[in-house]
């Protein structure tokens, strides 16, 4: 009896304690399409690139770990600062992140991300990979975090106050001459035009721009750009030079003036004959705008229809020459 009674306390016992928050399990499919188990709360939250960890915060959530990026908005560096990196998100450093003790690893659906997940589930860490290539990628997202930081009310609003504002922006540009866009990222190395399927392409197309490169053969190894073709860009002539930087890299810019300097082709086309080429600002374009999207797609619209707004709101304009 004394041992059956003890038994009974103990149980009793067991019972009253709080249930950890992250008990409970749900099942997430990735970008990746794989069924991943998380916590239903996870508590301890490592994310490996910039966009992920403003949509996560933007929903009230919290990290353990953040990545290295000279891409992050100043605001959201504020807020993480002070914790713990875990490298950059190309490279991610697998010890420090086993170190945090994470109950979540929110990583991207490339190739860097998918070696880390061996080692990773080895030490019983789930890992989700989170792309985010679209407007519609992001309110998504947003649904996602909204879901797993228990603040869905809070994702919500975000997204109903993006489609607002985006949806006035759209409303502002319609009845509008569509324009002809080229669309340049551009690296010391080379310069590419972005697709459709990219994320500038998309937001340009929601905008009723016309894409030059659509139906050009992507990169293999970057599906979203097309090789930059001298001879395409003159067929197309289009209105609107829209260039991209990777990071703020003023020799990126420097040497796409001189390439329009030193090719009398370039000054045949429209965008340049007319100053309609426009260096894209690195914080909204060169990295994921995450809930700033409705900003970028306002950024575009004055760039494409000036006739709707006074001043053009670009960083950096020229026209054979800078302005």
């Amino acid at each position: 009896m004394a041992a059956k009674a003890v038994l009974t306390i103990l149980v009793a016992v067991i019972m009253a304690l709080p249930i950890p928050a992250f008990a409970g399990k749900k099942t997430i499919i990735d970008d990746a399409k794989r069924r991943v188990e998380i916590p239903e709360s996870p508590k301890a939250i490592v994310v490996l690139n910039s966009s992920n960890l403003e949509l996560l915060y933007a929903v009230g959530g919290k990290a353990v770990g953040r990545p290295e990026s000279t891409g992050m908005p100043k605001e959201l560096f504020e807020k993480v600062k002070n914790l713990p990196s875990v490298g950059e998100t190309p490279n991610p450093n697998i010890e420090k992140i086993v170190s945090l003790n994470p109950d979540l690893v929110i990583g991207v659906n490339v190739s860097f991300h998918h070696a880390i997940i061996p080692p990773l589930e080895k030490a019983n860490i789930p890992v989700i990979l989170l792309s985010i290539n679209s407007y519609k990628d992001i309110l998504d997202k947003l649904e996602i975090y909204g879901s797993i930081t228990g603040n869905r009310k809070r994702a919500m609003s975000i997204i109903s106050e993006i489609h607002k504002k985006t949806g006035e922006i759209q409303k502002a540009v319609q009845g509008y001459r569509k324009k002809k866009v080229a669309i340049i990222w551009g690296s010391t190395q080379s310069f590419n035009m972005a697709l459709p399927a990219s994320f500038v392409g998309n937001l340009v197309e929601m905008l009723g721009g016309i894409n030059i490169a659509a139906g050009s053969k992507p990169i293999t190894s970057m599906p979203q750009y097309a090789p930059l073709s001298m001879e395409y860009v003159l067929s197309k002539d289009p209105d609107v030079i829209l260039l991209i930087t990777h990071g703020y890299d003023d020799k990126v810019s420097d040497k796409f003036k001189k390439e329009i300097e030193r090719h009398p082709a370039w000054k045949r086309l429209r965008a340049v004959r007319e100053g309609r080429v426009y260096q894209l600002p690195y914080p909204l374009f060169g990295v994921n705008p995450a809930v700033r999207v409705a900003d970028a797609i306002d950024h575009l619209a004055e760039l494409l229809y000036p006739e709707i707004k006074n001043g053009s709101g670009a960083v950096l304009q020229w026209s054979g020459k800078s302005r």
